[in-house]
């Protein structure tokens, strides 16, 4: 079963804390209160998402106390859940919800603000299997969609495909009929995606938003207006070093739904220095009754990219933490001051769990999470190094034996006539090349003559890093998990009161 490490256990860089003894937390979080207005138009908008699938919200009741805050996560809208650390980013949100409800006394529920709006339907439109990776290739992708409004033609079939590469079969059961439950309805990915969050972790309390919310957006409509007077998240940053950090800082961190898909705004270069934009082919000059009546008006086709969508999500939200991946977090660090001149709340930040699978044959192969993450060339250095071992002692008494042979014969060679020096340190010179040569001809041949181990090794390095990518950003959570997942979920809730960042280890027992 699953094992809870220290984070020093991890074997790749991690993001720095803000100093001292880092727990995984950039901040501890406040206990604080979510304003009654955005708490209302947050259930609002989740009661009318869920209605619409015709359930009821998870935790409604605790939604409902004024006392209740909620600890956020987002991700893209990754087929069959994509790669295994958006489970682990989820059940590092519920087990933080968990832990700030014992240590508060007040109800916190876990929230998923589903990324829907992204365009790189690339990113999203892959899953592995056991054995290859597999892609779904959307209607129209020349036209730049964000994710959530996508068609579902042709998931079913990358579904199907998916479960005969390894994918359990009632999980495969479940996600086609999610999917035929949505086309039935007219529905688009977004809404497949969500019904899919809600099967795997509305049980443990998820509550899933779509964010792709025209009244949503309309309470936040000054964040819009303030882009598009030029006052927005660049104004924000100027002058900073926040500017050169890892997410581009765009003039205007607004995109433009509409028929030509999701296009940012760029500056009207007809119109220098006027408050002045360009979408595509659309035009916008500030109306007579000005940006923030605009920004109403069209909430709805605005949508934020991803230096505004934090603020967008966090004016909403008041989260009392919000739970991050390494990049994710590295993005965040460039907004305090954005947060600060907008007067939002900056929430405490807490990178997400992380977890492993060691298989058998990377448990045989003695490799511990210390030893980090290899690729195939270092990998196979690591092991035929590990294999040299047994013959050190030959190998280094051959080898002073013949240093020892060569020395000698120099000396001879001078002493009969010191004109021979030369030759005799050509001599030793070549000696040394040809042993570099003939061990590496020796390291090969254990290859060789250990067929089975060697091969035992190689699908140990594959199932720790695939084509220079570790396990947990290519590995699906349900395939490696089999029939076992609901007992996964379980071991990940252990524990609620330990709130750092931890590091889940398993070793299965076949």
């Amino acid at each position: 079963m699953w094992q809870r490490d220290a984070l020093a256990t991890w074997p790749s860089a991690l993001p720095e804390g803000l100093g001292g003894d880092w727990a995984g937390w950039s901040q501890m979080p406040q206990q604080a209160t979510w304003s009654a207005e955005r708490r209302l138009a947050f259930m609002d908008a989740v009661n009318r998402q869920y209605a619409a699938q015709g359930w009821v919200p998870p935790r409604l009741q605790d939604l409902e106390q004024d006392s209740c805050r909620v600890v956020t996560v987002g991700h893209q809208l990754v087929v069959c859940g994509g790669a295994a650390f958006l489970h682990h980013k989820v059940l590092s949100a519920v087990r933080t919800a968990r832990g700030l409800e014992l240590a508060w006394g007040v109800p916190v529920v876990p929230v998923f603000w589903m990324a829907s709006e992204d365009h790189d339907w690339k990113e999203a439109a892959r899953v592995d299997g056991k054995s290859a990776t597999h892609n779904w290739i959307p209607d129209d992708v020349s036209i730049p969609n964000p994710v959530g409004r996508l068609a579902t033609h042709g998931l079913d079939a990358l579904v199907g495909v998916w479960g005969e590469d390894g994918a359990p079969e009632s999980v495969v059961k479940d996600l086609i009929q999610d999917l035929d439950a949505v086309e039935r309805e007219g529905g688009r990915y977004a809404h497949v995606f969500f019904r899919w969050m809600h099967r795997w972790y509305g049980e443990l309390g998820l509550v899933v938003l779509d964010p792709d919310n025209e009244a949503l957006k309309a309470s936040c409509a000054e964040l819009w207006a303030r882009e598009m007077r030029d006052e927005g998240v660049r104004q924000a940053l100027a002058d900073t070093d926040a500017m050169q950090g890892p997410a581009h800082v765009r003039d205007n961190q607004l995109f433009w739904l509409g028929e030509e898909g999701r296009i940012g705004m760029l500056k009207d270069q007809e119109k220098e220095g006027a408050e002045s934009w360009q979408a595509g082919q659309h035009v916008f000059v500030e109306p007579t009754q000005g940006w923030d009546a605009w920004a109403v008006q069209e909430a709805g086709r605005c949508s934020p990219g991803v230096l505004l969508r934090p603020l967008y999500q966090e004016m909403l939200l008041e989260s009392a933490c919000v739970v991050l991946g390494p990049g994710e977090w590295r993005y965040w660090h460039q907004l305090p001051r954005a947060f600060d001149v907008f007067s939002v709340a900056f929430p405490a930040l807490r990178l997400r769990d992380h977890g492993l699978v060691i298989a058998p044959e990377l448990a045989h192969s003695g490799w511990q999470p210390g030893d980090g993450w290899m690729t195939v060339e270092q990998w196979e250095k690591w092991v035929l190094d590990d294999w040299m071992k047994a013959h050190r002692d030959v190998l280094a008494s051959h080898h002073a034996a013949l240093t020892e042979a060569t020395s000698a014969i120099r000396t001879t060679g001078m002493e009969l006539a010191p004109e021979l020096s030369g030759a005799g340190g050509a001599f030793e010179k070549g000696v040394d090349k040809a042993w570099a040569q003939w061990l590496k001809k020796f390291r090969r041949a254990l290859k060789s003559k250990r067929p089975e181990a060697w091969s035992a090794s190689q699908k140990a390095q594959n199932m720790l890093m695939r084509e220079g990518v570790p396990q947990d950003r290519w590995a699906n959570w349900h395939v490696l998990a089999g029939e076992e997942v609901s007992a996964w979920n379980g071991a990940w809730m252990a524990e609620p009161e330990v709130l750092t960042t931890s590091v889940w280890l398993h070793h299965p027992q076949t």
